[in-house]
């Protein structure tokens, strides 16, 4: 399977990866493994996350019909060359803070748009970093920084063993002291809370490529499966979501009155 290259006038898809077009075994269970296909593989090289038979369909479908696939993900650099999935076109990493060229090179107007905004965030990144280093190693959790352009964007939590409340604990701590007038936000899905600035990411980089490299799409289509991801699934004509997502688990929670 390939992602057609783009062309103008034709349909592009946007698509998060993880947990929306591949997932890993733990989140498949009762699967029969014969089904699968392997998509990415770990650091030893054996095969990671797979692609259910209705996720390889809709890759096919995508390329059946001369769609151009651009991944849009948390993933860096390293972690996407663990991607067996072959990307032809642009690619949207680092939460939105890396877009590579269909070359594979940083698209460096972007890159110097990034650097700008984030220079006047490392205070407060660092400081909510510091701030929730103590109470993450009381409760077990792993905190990791992660750098695009040579800069602090943003710091992870996990916990070894996805304790739910412990997660929901650390991320209450952030959301206090993150409201909507912070430069930073927080996002959570799976086994991860993240601090992040709030003004860059994932809709801000699909704005930005529409408006410049990709102008004169016919068709723009958002797939993802977290609330993290529904900012620039916005940005696209349609919305494509699996039924199992976060996404989908809230959407299914509301209970708006039909009008």
């Amino acid at each position: 399977m390939t992602a057609a290259p783009w062309q103008s006038g034709g349909t592009v898809a946007f698509a998060d990866l993880d947990d929306t077009l591949f997932q890993t075994l733990r989140k498949l269970p009762g699967t029969d493994p014969a089904t699968l296909t392997p998509m990415t593989v770990n650091t030893l090289g054996q095969p990671h996350s797979h692609a259910t038979p209705a996720q390889t369909a809709l890759l096919e479908l995508l390329e059946g019909g001369h769609v151009t696939l651009i991944p849009v993900t948390g993933r860096d650099a390293q972690a996407m060359r663990r991607v067996t999935l072959p990307f032809r076109s642009w690619q949207v990493m680092d939460h939105g803070l890396t877009i590579l060229t269909p070359d594979g090179q940083p698209d460096a107007e972007w890159a110097a748009q990034v650097t700008a905004h984030l220079h006047p965030l490392q205070d407060a990144l660092h400081a909510g970093t510091d701030a929730i280093t103590a109470p993450a190693a009381r409760l077990g959790a792993r905190l990791t920084r992660h750098a695009a352009h040579g800069l602090p964007f943003m710091t992870v939590l996990k916990h070894p063993d996805a304790d739910p409340q412990v997660l929901a604990d650390l991320q209450d701590r952030w959301d206090a002291a993150h409201g909507p007038d912070s430069p930073l936000r927080v996002i959570a899905n799976a086994n991860n809370v993240s601090l992040l600035p709030r003004h860059l990411g994932k809709a801000a980089a699909v704005r930005y490529l529409l408006d410049t490299h990709l102008r004169g799409a016919a068709l723009t289509l958002g797939l993802g499966d977290s609330v993290s991801d529904l900012d620039f699934m916005n940005e696209c004509d349609f919305a494509v979501t699996p039924r199992r997502g976060q996404l989908m688990r809230t959407l299914r929670g509301l209970t708006l009155p039909q009008r």
